[in-house]
């Protein structure tokens, strides 16, 4: 389903699918990822859950990101989606970089929050540094050779051996990127980030921290200190699975959220 409806936000308009009834799950993609990212999530949820499956400026429809816009202020952007369509509580679901944004929108707007699932997501201070990634994003972000080499990085390899449809439609949807605009994103998102220290310690919403066991970006050793000061989260490791649960291993994803969604 293509994004459907698009809301005015104070980081701009945000693009979004808005599909089935129920408890609402509202999804904030990883970088180089748009709503579409969320399909299997979708589909692995099934009836009764309204799934809201937002484009991360940079990324897909959304209006371009400004430079410099940090998780806190899209977590502010989620809860203004939240408004415009009538949703008092949900559970909110981010992958890297939307867990980031995930992580906030539980510490900011903690009223609002059923529970949060964090899947792969980048803890530390990022400052500086990846100037090849912004560099290749913005010279060929919008091209599938790109989108390749991010797949490579990004996915374990049973998933790229038991589901090459899922790499296909990850590398298919760079194309359709501004690649000017995500370089933005990517920029601000690896070399300005602050870090999620403090916000952890703070974060009191049931929550869900999800890695993967095959992770080469984050691994697991390196993100379980961190993950530890989320004092009252439950920590997964899921077998078999790289920087992207929700394309890796949905069925996980479901049931973290499931588990919300029965609290």
């Amino acid at each position: 389903m293509p994004a459907d409806r698009r809301i005015p936000t104070s980081v701009g308009t945000l693009a979004l699918a808005d599909e089935g009834s129920g408890v609402a799950v509202i999804c904030w993609p990883s970088l180089f990822a748009d709503h579409r990212f969320y399909a299997p999530l979708r589909d692995a949820l099934g009836d009764g859950w309204r799934c809201i499956r937002i484009d991360g400026p940079g990324f897909g429809q959304s209006d371009a990101p400004k430079e410099g816009v940090q998780p806190g202020e899209y977590a502010d952007a989620v809860v203004e989606v939240m408004d415009a369509l009538g949703i008092e509580r949900a559970i909110v679901v981010g992958c890297s970089w939307g867990g980031q944004v995930a992580a906030h929108v539980g510490v900011r707007h903690s009223e609002r929050v059923i529970g949060v699932v964090m899947a792969n997501v980048p803890m530390s201070p990022s400052l500086g540094g990846h100037r090849m990634q912004v560099l290749g994003t913005r010279l060929m972000g919008s091209t599938r050779f790109w989108g390749r080499g991010v797949a490579r990085a990004m996915l374990a390899e049973p998933t790229k051996a038991a589901h090459p449809e899922r790499v296909e439609a990850f590398v298919s949807a760079f194309p359709s990127y501004d690649k000017r605009a995500a370089a933005t994103t990517v920029r601000t998102t690896m070399t300005q980030f602050l870090g999620l220290s403090d916000v952890l310690l703070q974060l009191k919403v049931p929550t869900v921290i999800l890695m993967g066991d095959q992770d080469k970006l984050y691994p697991v050793e390196s993100a379980m200190p961190l993950a530890r000061l989320a004092s009252q989260a439950r920590i997964e490791v899921i077998a078999q699975c790289g920087h992207l649960a929700p394309l890796e291993a949905p069925d996980a994803v479901a049931d973290a959220v499931r588990r919300m969604g029965a609290c």
